[in-house]
């Protein structure tokens, strides 16, 4: 066996360093400085958690479980509205009658609110009518139930009976045969709903002063469609904005830096509830390990308006905290015009 002598080697190894450019180091990103980060720490498979631009403060969050039933508030508001962040759903059974035992809870059809916030689409429906100026009821029985991964489990029968500018009342009781309760919700103008839970029939001010909050990260009931357009009803993750005057738009043409005053008021804004939504970031699924892979899509930036007409502009940078973990998205956002 031949040996290399080492002053050789050393040659050789100098002469092939000298063949390849050196590493440079790439300096770690550092916003702005009109640029504000902001890191959820409450995970949005959990909780909902309400943010506000104006402030740059969470201004609220709660758990999933603490509400079944959202009542709104404005003096002439009569929609209800159902949690599907803790996966409820609503079935009408066409029946008045309260005594029936629904224990069971076969052969009804399940319904979630349009993600949308149409206030024409909710599950509830209309329970209420008002021909002439007065109200008039349906009395219809409806059942609540929560879904578990394959079906509904039936929780409560429900009979909303009443409502004016001050409140509303309904009647709740177990599926099987049983006397009801009567719930009175008094309306609360400074909000856009107060909430309602099953635990004590308890009523909640969950969230903040309509005026204080823009967007709320939440997870919600919603339908995608697959790549030959059949509809999939699926349980997302995602934004949505405050009904109470803000509006939003979606540029993926301009980079964010670049975003300002002027070009943003292009774009074509939505007061959808679910217009920022979920798709945000993009899923891989691996059906064969049954896991999901989750990426921020790069390019979207998102502007909104609030009910001050001040203009902000954000965008996602992560949707994992510092353990991995998803479900914790960070964001970028800085105000660029009012």
């Amino acid at each position: 066996m031949k040996l290399v002598p080492f002053a050789t080697l050393l040659f050789l190894t100098m002469l092939m360093h000298s063949c390849f450019e050196e590493d440079q180091a790439v300096p770690p990103y550092v916003p702005p400085d009109d640029v504000e980060t902001i890191s959820i720490t409450n995970s949005i498979y959990t909780h909902q958690i309400y943010f506000d631009f104006s402030s740059g403060l969470i201004v609220a969050a709660h758990e999933n479980i603490e509400w079944v039933l959202a009542f709104e508030c404005l003096d002439i508001g009569f929609h209800i509205r159902v949690n599907s962040a803790d996966l409820w759903g609503l079935a009408h059974t066409g029946s008045t009658d309260l005594s029936m035992d629904v224990s069971e809870g076969k052969g009804y059809t399940w319904m979630s609110d349009k993600s949308d916030g149409n206030p024409d689409s909710t599950a509830v429906g209309e329970w209420v009518s008002f021909p002439g100026g007065e109200a008039a009821y349906t009395n219809e029985v409806m059942l609540l139930g929560q879904f578990d991964g394959i079906d509904y489990t039936v929780e409560k029968k429900v009979q909303f009976i009443h409502v004016d500018e001050l409140s509303y009342k309904f009647l709740v009781s177990d599926p099987e045969l049983s006397s009801p309760d009567t719930v009175e919700v008094l309306k609360n103008e400074l909000l856009n709903n107060v909430h309602y839970s099953f635990e004590n029939n308890e009523l909640k001010q969950l969230e903040p002063p309509k005026s204080d909050w823009d967007i709320l990260f939440t997870q919600y009931f919603t339908i995608l469609f697959t790549d030959e357009g059949d509809p999939a009803p699926y349980y997302v993750r995602g934004v949505w904005q405050n009904p109470y005057g803000l509006e939003s738009a979606l540029d993926t043409i301009t980079s964010f830096a670049d975003v300002n005053a002027s070009n943003a008021l292009d774009n074509e804004f939505s007061m959808a509830q679910d217009a920022i939504g979920h798709d945000w970031k993009s899923v891989e699924v691996d059906q064969a390990s049954n896991s999901a892979e989750y990426r921020v899509r790069p390019g979207y930036t998102y502007i909104v308006r609030d009910k001050e007409k001040s203009l902000y502009k954000f965008r996602f940078t992560s949707y994992f905290n510092q353990n991995g973990e998803k479900g914790f998205p960070t964001f970028e956002y800085s105000l660029i015009g009012n």
